[in-house]
């Protein structure tokens, strides 16, 4: 995996909001590949058989297919990751997303991802995933589909309020994106679908990378032996999976990390 060195801006812009920007994360041609890829998988056509299903979601075949190979250690993005969260990740999710258009605005459902508040509350929680969202169609327009975001809501340590009858906190921000750009965006952060009211599907791919003493999600598969079968190198093996022993070194990344001088090292209290 080619070396791409995190800037002072991008890390504090990420521990200020909660996630960062990654222009043209993705090139054309690759968003065309994926495009293709996504809309074989999603199944989608003129003569949809059910016309109400706004929301759209698979996360079955889709590590498996090979046409989705180049996200695993994207060098746009994955560096990136791991400067920010750790060496010792691997591919937690992964997920295709369509949105049809629709004229009523759906219920907000402002959340955090992965479900740990759940078990032990909101204060004091850890930064333990961070989800790459690649954009395969424009949102340059508001309501066009995007997710919302409450900037720096990974710092509350209490479930998101919102003022007297508004659906959206003050904080909340929504990207304008055009297609081949990415958001990443860590696990505490609160966010929420968005409406979609355009005239087209919106279309986004998200893969979601976590500590590899987390159980990935079941459609993963991990280690899906078709996948490790196409992996370049070891970087792509340890994503996929392939160190099934967590107390065992993760070596691939370790070595990479140290040899661009930004291996992270444990801390103690």
């Amino acid at each position: 995996m080619e070396f791409v060195k995190l800037k002072d801006k991008e890390r504090h812009g990420f521990e200020t909001d909660g996630f960062l920007i990654v222009p043209q994360a993705i090139d054309s041609n690759t968003v065309k590949r994926l495009m293709e890829a996504s809309d074989r998988l999603m199944k989608i056509t003129t003569n949809d058989p059910h016309p109400d299903n706004i929301y759209a979601y698979r996360r079955e075949g889709v590590v498996r297919d090979s046409a989705f190979d180049s996200l695993i250690s994207n060098p746009r993005v994955v560096p990136l990751i791991v400067q920010l969260l750790s060496n010792n990740i691997h591919l937690h999710t992964a997920t295709l997303i369509y949105k049809k258009p629709h004229k009523t605005v759906p219920a907000r459902a402002w959340h955090r991802d992965i479900g740990i508040s759940n078990d032990l509350g909101h204060a004091g929680l850890p930064r333990v995933g961070i989800k790459a969202c690649y954009c395969l169609t424009d949102f340059l327009e508001s309501d066009s589909g995007m997710t919302l975001m409450a900037r720096g809501s990974q710092h509350l340590n209490s479930p998101l309020t919102l003022p007297d009858k508004e659906v959206d906190p003050p904080t909340v921000f929504e990207p304008r994106l055009r297609a081949g750009d990415a958001v990443l965006f860590e696990n505490r952060v609160f966010h929420t679908a968005a409406p979609n009211l355009s005239n087209r599907i919106s279309k986004v791919v998200i893969y979601g990378y976590a500590y590899r003493w987390m159980k990935p999600d079941v459609h993963l598969d991990v280690p899906d032996r078709e996948a490790l079968s196409r992996a370049s190198d070891d970087v792509q093996r340890q994503l996929l999976g392939a160190y099934r022993k967590v107390d065992s070194p993760p070596h691939a990344l370790d070595c990479w990390a140290e040899r661009h001088g930004v291996k992270r090292k444990a801390t103690q209290e």
